[in-house]
């Protein structure tokens, strides 16, 4: 990697316990054996599809569609917009279009909300902006081909509709994507989910690279 490019995690780190979706399983981490008793150290390592930052696949609504493991990467590595959406309200139409060209001209979509500021507290499950079936509808018409979004779910009060919308476009979603603050009005994606051999969904490690700020000229 260039010294002239900074790389953006943007990824929960998954800790044994930690905080998940309402009545979800949480990650478990289990010693299986210790350098001081064998010599080697190594955990068994308990974890959930929908776990932290995550991405869904179409098997996550869609009957015998396709599960995480086949997803096209292609979808989920290349340029991305960032678009900004305020955080006490539903995304509009509005929002979305005003920025339509350019998530035309990228086909990835990652929006920030700045809702990931509250993980780790009760507020971070409900009462975050979503999106409506119109705005799904939307994102199918200018092509999305990946969707990011830093709150835990894109609708609860259209909770399947929406999903299978997305899903059923093809559209990759990523939920819980934390640290989007970071970056640029346009991005460099690279997420990777775990490829789990039949399933819904997968946790994922999910990064943006950008150019690094130039730093001044030394005066001297």
């Amino acid at each position: 990697m260039s010294t002239s490019t900074r790389i953006y995690d943007l990824t929960l780190p998954i800790a044994h316990g930690m905080d998940a979706f309402p009545g979800e399983p949480t990650a478990t981490f289990t010693r299986f054996s210790t350098i001081e008793d064998g010599g080697i150290e190594m955990w068994a390592v308990g974890l959930f599809s929908q776990l932290g930052t995550h991405v869904d696949a179409p098997r996550h609504f869609l009957a015998d569609a396709a599960t995480v493991e086949s997803l096209d990467l292609s979808a989920c590595i290349g340029p991305a917009t960032v678009l900004d959406v305020p955080d006490d309200r539903d995304v509009s139409r509005a929002d979305v279009l005003a920025r339509a060209e350019q998530i035309r001209d990228t086909g990835r979509l990652l929006l920030r909300s700045g809702w990931s500021r509250r993980y780790g507290s009760s507020g971070f499950w409900a009462g975050f902006p979503e999106i409506g079936p119109d705005i799904a509808d939307v994102l199918v018409d200018l092509g999305v081909r990946f969707l990011g979004i830093d709150t835990p779910t894109p609708s609860v009060a259209h909770l399947h509709d929406v999903h299978r919308r997305l899903l059923g476009a093809g559209t990759v979603i990523a939920e819980c994507l934390t640290g989007l603050e970071q970056l640029s009005t346009t991005t460099y994606l690279v997420c990777l989910p775990l490829p789990l051999v039949g399933l819904d969904g997968a946790p994922a490690r999910i990064v943006a690279i950008e150019p690094a700020p130039r730093l001044p000229e030394n005066p001297l």
